[in-house]
Parts: structure tokens; C-alpha cells; sequence
């Protein structure tokens, strides 16, 4: 009876690794659904009964209107139009920061260019013993250099699931832990609040079987 218990136990084990990421994967793209299709919908649609219908209508003008803008951009009056856009944003106090942080975020997961961020770390905070994904921007300079008996780095640490607010840390390097996941890959993580985390080893370098 105790080998069976066990056995019963171990499959529900296997069966729970099994589930939770596809539940997790599965839970985050209803939710984008569910948001995007609600800048769209006017709330007398969303409580009928054909309201997923709806949804589905939703989100194809939403596809549709991104793919024309995208279309649009690659112009050249769009992409004047956009240089424009993006000059008169950079004159926005905060709104600047925002937009210039999801701006790299997008690329970094979407197009997979290279950002600000040089690679992801770990550190100890917000005390010993406890740590946070973070990602360096750039060696520590000027007075704080000058000042601190350790060489240091720049760590920034965002919020989630809003990465655009964060803190700056200024840590010693040897207090910090390399990860080998990509920015994007860390970026991820953070959004999702840990429910998306990529497989370690890499898959490109995981040993064949």
C-alpha cells in the first residue's frame, strides 16, 4: 500500500511540473488577451453572451491596426513621422524615461537587439539571504569609484510586474552572481513574477542524451 502511495505521489509530482508551466503560459496569454481586447470593447459587449465572439473580432482589428502601423513605419514618411513622434516625446518630463524603458524592453523581446543591459546578475537584496534578478548597465565611475574600497559595479533592479520602476544599485562586483540566461531571457522573468523561467541548462548547450 505504502509503494502504491508513493508511486500515486511521485506521478502527481511529475504531473504538477508538468502542468504549471503550460498553466502559467496559458494564464499570461489570456490575460494579454483579455487586456488588449478591453481597450477595445465597450463594456455593454464584454457582459453578452457572445462576448469571447467579440473578443476574437477584437483582437483581429487590434493584429490588424499594429500590422498597419508597422507597415506604416517602415515607410519613409512613416518613418519620419515616427522620428517626429519620438522627438516630441523626449521633450515629455517622465514620460521620456517610460517611453524610452519600454522602448528597450520591447526590442530587447521582441527583436532581440542588444540594450543598455550587459548581462543579468544576481544580488543579495533587499538584505543577506535573499536575492534579486538585476542587470548591469555599466561600471561604476567618478566620486562613488573613488570612494569605495571595492571595485563596483551598476546594478539596476526593476519592480514587477512593471519593470519600468526599479533601483539602482552600486554593488561590489564579487557580491554579485553571474547568470547565464540573456537579457531577455531575465526581462521575462521579472514581468511574469517568476511564473516564465527559462531552462537551465540553456537548451543550446543542455548535454545530448
Amino acid at each position: 500500500m505504502s509503494e502504491l502511495f508513493k508511486n500515486l505521489r511521485t506521478s502527481f509530482l511529475a504531473g504538477l511540473i508538468a502542468a504549471i508551466p503550460l498553466a502559467a503560459s496559458l494564464g499570461i496569454l489570456l490575460w494579454i488577451f483579455n487586456t488588449v481586447t478591453n481597450w477595445v470593447l465597450p463594456s455593454s459587449l464584454r457582459a453578452q453572451h457572445h462576448a469571447f465572439l467579440y473578443r476574437l473580432v477584437a483582437l483581429a482589428v487590434v493584429v490588424a491596426l499594429v500590422t498597419t502601423l508597422g507597415w506604416a513605419t517602415r515607410k519613409v514618411a512613416g518613418k519620419r513621422f515616427l522620428i517626429f513622434a519620438e522627438a516630441l516625446v523626449a521633450r515629455l518630463p517622465l514620460f521620456n524615461r517610460i517611453y524610452s524603458f519600454m522602448r528597450e524592453i520591447s526590442h530587447t523581446l521582441l527583436a532581440g537587439q542588444k540594450t543598455v543591459f550587459a548581462r543579468v546578475v544576481l544580488v543579495e537584496y533587499p538584505r543577506p539571504g535573499v536575492y534579486a534578478i538585476g542587470f548591469v548597465t555599466s561600471e561604476t565611475e567618478g566620486e562613488v569609484q573613488a570612494k569605495t574600497q571595492a571595485r563596483v559595479i551598476n546594478v539596476f533592479v526593476p519592480t514587477t510586474p512593471n519593470p519600468t520602476s526599479g533601483f539602482l544599485l552600486m554593488v561590489p562586483r564579487e557580491q554579485t552572481i553571474n547568470l547565464d540566461m540573456s537579457v531577455a531571457d531575465g526581462m521575462k522573468v521579472v514581468i511574469s513574477g517568476g511564473a516564465v523561467v527559462p531552462p537551465y541548462p540553456p537548451l543550446s548547450s543542455a548535454p545530448k542524451s
